[in-house]
């Protein structure tokens, strides 16, 4: 009974196989390199400028409250001599508050910037993923992959130009309205 089985599994796979070979060769495919899109495209670069203005301004704005903080403690170290112990414990417990509200500002932007990055990277990949969809669907693709999925391909089936190009022209024509 095993054998009949085994045996007519064969005689079915030995039929289907030209049919499978027929759509294998009309398969086509594309592959999408999402962080060349967010490197190349205009809206990616606008994306990453901002992205690095942002963080730039949150960076000098915790380094200027380093400096102020680090100027308070030379001024501590420096007067500690000629304070009360009073005055010291005081002064030490300014600087230790500042400090800890510096370290939660600090991890406040931190967290904030991340937040907005995501929702930006995220908003920008459903876009791509948006114009994969319509590409593939134009050029009778029958399947659009990420290119983090692979482990190789033949440059041929690389249509990241194509989604660069498209995501230009609607983020353009979108700027113009």
């Amino acid at each position: 009974m095993r054998n009949i089985f085994i045996g007519t599994a064969i005689v079915v796979a030995m039929i289907a196989l030209p049919f499978v070979a027929v759509d294998a060769a009309e398969l086509k495919i594309g592959v999408v390199d999402f962080q060349e899109v967010l490197a190349g495209s205009e809206p990616g670069k606008q994306f990453e400028a901002e992205m690095r203005k942002e963080g730039q301004q949150m960076e000098d704005e915790i380094k200027q409250s380093g400096d102020e903080l680090k100027a308070l403690k030379e001024k501590l170290e420096r007067e500690a001599m000629v304070m009360s112990e009073k005055a010291k414990e005081e002064k030490q417990i300014e600087f230790n508050v500042k400090l800890s509200s510096l370290k939660k500002r600090q991890e406040q932007y931190r967290k904030d910037f991340l937040t907005k990055q995501r929702k930006e990277v995220s908003r920008f990949q459903r876009d791509v993923l948006e114009i994969a969809h319509e590409i593939g669907k134009k050029e009778k693709y029958s399947l659009i992959i990420s290119k983090e999925a692979l482990l190789y391909m033949d440059g041929a089936v690389d249509i990241t130009p194509k989604v660069i190009k498209a995501i230009n022209q609607r983020y353009k024509s979108q700027g113009s309205q």
